[in-house]
């Protein structure tokens, strides 16, 4: 993990001198203000669609249908971002003008209100049962009740996922790149990549390029280090009954619920739904298609391998030491997808490595954007379950492999495998990286989306959209099936 950070590093700062490229111009200027404008403004409309979003399903979880969305929540975040971000510009973009900067805040909503949603609907079902009993006897009101119960919830939780939604808003690119519309309303993520990729302008990249790094180094040492990671995408069995009244104002809750959950999920039935017209079965007989999805499959399978590989061995070596794997996890997010892709586009350029297979460079960035998803997925699991073990551990004397296979992996299973799934898919929403090394012997099923986009094929572009929605599913519950069956018993 050292070594993929250190390679980009020393691709960026042996061949470029700081002080040429660190300049403050006034273009710098701007895209700086508008990165982080539109960063905090997305991160505080989420926070306030997502908090009503989990206040309603937690009041109406009764219903079988709002127990549903509740379990939905996290497939936008999970599902690649370019095909909720396709299905915002083509089903909302006939109802107003999806470009520019309100593009961009009505795509980062959507992408990461169910996220926000999901995370505070998981804490506010840590409420007391009794503590509800006790609100209907003492015959608060809705507000009261709220006000008692909920809000101090809600208001522990703010601060946190402000500074996460915020940082991903940041360095958000797909939603930025298709949505922003041109250069006028570009981040540092997106102005990077025109600056290398369009105009072929590497000190331009770079000055930009430090100036992400200056602030996703404050970002990280003023907020991230006292992050907590144990409420992030980690389900939650524990389920509160509730009580439901035949009122309006119970019924106009239910309402705004379906409201915000059709506005979250038409995009997605939206590029279904036009997805499944005449072109699907042509594109099926492409050779550039079924090339798009090897490729994907390998980058995915290979992605989520080692990054389970590594986020399993870094819990080993500071399992004892929690904070200090938090910390390292975290500190991740410190080199954005394009500073690591800028990194290793310069460097492989630099050292003639002409023949170095770029499906390696893509795998390996891949596999490093997605260890902190992996690591909150398999972290609640791996301290539960060395804590519960360790004693027998060392009574039978067995350590390292021998504990794992013998003692820890029956109870590590279902997150290894859940985990290893979740990276897996994450890793096929990558647009940044294989924008860089992507060629036309290498292109996934995100890029080829793009692509048929940028030249108006859009009919094409919603079949491959279909295919990669469809793929995504096939192979998260294939991959649990095959991984369920074939590794079950290995004890």
């Amino acid at each position: 993990m050292a070594l993929a950070i250190l390679l980009p590093l020393i691709g960026i700062f042996s061949h470029y001198e700081i002080s040429a490229s660190f300049e403050f111009s006034n273009y710098a200027s701007s895209i700086i203000f508008f990165t982080i404008y539109q960063s905090l403004l997305s991160a505080l409309l989420s926070i306030i669609a997502g908090s009503l979003l989990a206040y309603l399903l937690n009041t109406y979880n009764n219903f079988y249908i709002v127990k549903i969305i509740a379990q939905s929540q996290s497939i936008i975040f999970v599902l690649p971002t370019i095909i909720t971000i396709f299905g915002i510009l083509s089903f909302y973009g006939n109802f107003f003008e999806i470009y520019g900067l309100t593009g961009i805040l009505f795509g980062h909503i959507i992408l990461n209100t169910p996220l926000v949603g999901r995370i505070i609907y998981q804490s506010l079902n840590e409420i007391s049962p009794n503590e509800k009993m006790l609100s209907r006897q003492m015959g608060l009101g809705k507000i009261s009740s709220f006000l008692a119960s909920e809000w101090p919830i809600i208001k522990k939780n703010i601060p946190s996922l402000f500074v996460l939604v915020t940082f991903i808003c940041f360095v958000s690119f797909t939603p930025v790149l298709i949505l922003g519309g041109g250069p006028k309303y570009s981040t540092l993520e997106v102005s990077i990549y025109y600056s290398v990729i369009f105009s072929n302008d590497f000190n331009a990249a770079l000055n930009l390029l430090f100036f992400q790094l200056i602030i996703c180094f404050a970002i990280y040492f003023i907020f991230f280090r006292n992050f907590k990671s144990q409420n992030f995408l980690i389900d939650d069995k524990r389920h509160i009954k509730t009580y439901f009244d035949l009122t309006l104002l119970n019924l106009l809750g239910l309402l705004i619920l379906l409201i915000i959950t059709l506005i979250i999920f038409s995009p997605l039935l939206f590029i279904i739904v036009k997805g499944m017209n005449r072109e699907l079965f042509n594109i099926l007989t492409y050779a550039y298609l079924w090339k798009a999805i090897y490729n994907t499959l390998i980058i995915c399978f290979f992605s989520g391998i080692i990054s389970i590989l590594v986020v399993y061995n870094l819990l080993v070596l500071t399992h004892k030491k929690t904070k200090a794997s938090e910390s390292l996890i975290y500190s991740l997010i410190i080199f954005s997808p394009a500073v690591m892709a800028v990194g290793y586009y310069i460097l492989s350029f630099k050292l003639n490595l002409l023949y170095f297979p770029n499906i390696i460079i893509v795998i390996i960035l891949n596999s490093f954007f997605v260890l902190p998803f992996t690591y909150n997925y398999l972290a609640p699991s791996f301290f539960r379950v060395i804590k519960e073990n360790d004693d027998v551990s060392n009574s039978l004397n067995l350590y390292g492999l021998s504990r794992f296979l013998t003692i820890d992996f029956p109870g590590l299973k279902k997150s290894l495998i859940t985990a290893f799934c979740v990276s897996s898919i994450l890793s096929a929403s990558d647009l940044v990286v294989i924008s860089f090394f992507g060629t036309n012997n290498l292109s996934t099923l995100t890029q080829t989306i793009y692509r048929l986009m940028g030249s108006y094929r859009i009919n094409e572009a919603y079949s491959v959209s279909l295919i990669l929605l469809i793929f995504c599913i096939i192979y998260f519950f294939l991959a649990h099936k095959i991984l369920e069956k074939n590794i079950w018993n290995i004890h």
